[in-house]
């Protein structure tokens, strides 16, 4: 969709991806039905574990005073690479866009990556994990983004951005969100905060919460949209 600057090195997201998806999926397959959050959260620490993700020290950027914090990340802004570091609060990774009442409303370690990996491919962003500090609180993931230059987005630009492309807006928990029915993906906390309009006109989010449906969702989401 446009470029990024690049940014220091980390662990590409689509095959660290696809192998947890695999994890899961034979859980599921072992078990029974679909895997759930505190056993996702089990696959990863394994997972992790086995593939050196933890990290034996901890950046000295994390160290400083943080540029940002939200309710999922700590945001450091790295001069440097002109990009920044997000380490996740320990043991939150974020909350799901929609989910089942028997479902954990949590996202776990493997959603947390999911979500930026489908980031990537929506926006083109290059959103990179660097690894995982096992702390005495909990896991903290650490990812690496590309810096954008540009102002805030209008609320007009932003219903336009995504309108334009085929996605339909919804509400949930009182926000708008948007879902797109040809890829069966929804994303929310698309406020202005989140979207950066560059010079070139083009929009970047930044931030979003993008989640791939199941089949249950799917329904639920179109039922949430007027013109499905």
């Amino acid at each position: 969709m446009r470029d990024r600057r690049q940014k220091t090195e980390g662990v590409p997201l689509p095959p660290l991806v696809a192998q947890l998806s695999e994890s899961c999926e034979a859980s599921a397959r072992l078990y029974g039905g679909t895997t759930y959050y505190t056993e996702e959260v089990g696959i990863f620490r394994a997972y992790a574990g086995r593939h050196q993700h933890f990290l034996t020290q901890a950046p000295d950027t994390l160290d400083t005073q943080p540029t940002a914090e939200g309710n999922e990340h700590q945001v450091w802004y790295c001069e440097e690479q002109a990009s920044f570091l997000k380490a996740t609060w320990p043991n939150h990774f974020g909350m799901k866009v929609v989910h089942r009442q028997d479902e954990e409303p949590q996202c776990s370690p493997i959603d947390y990556l999911e979500r930026w990996h489908l980031h990537n491919e929506l926006f083109g962003d290059s959103v990179e994990f660097l690894g995982v500090l096992d702390t005495p609180r909990g896991m903290r993931l650490l990812i690496t983004q590309p810096a954008i230059e540009g102002a805030v987005a209008s609320q007009e630009q932003i219903h336009e951005f995504f309108q334009s492309s085929g996605w339909l807006p919804f509400k949930v928990d009182g926000n708008i969100a948007y879902y797109d029915p040809s890829r069966e993906i929804v994303v929310s906390d698309t406020h202005q905060g989140n979207i950066i309009a560059m010079e070139d006109g083009q929009l970047a989010p930044i931030d979003l919460r993008a989640q791939l449906l199941s089949p249950a969702l799917t329904s639920i989401v179109q039922s949430l949209c007027p013109t499905v």
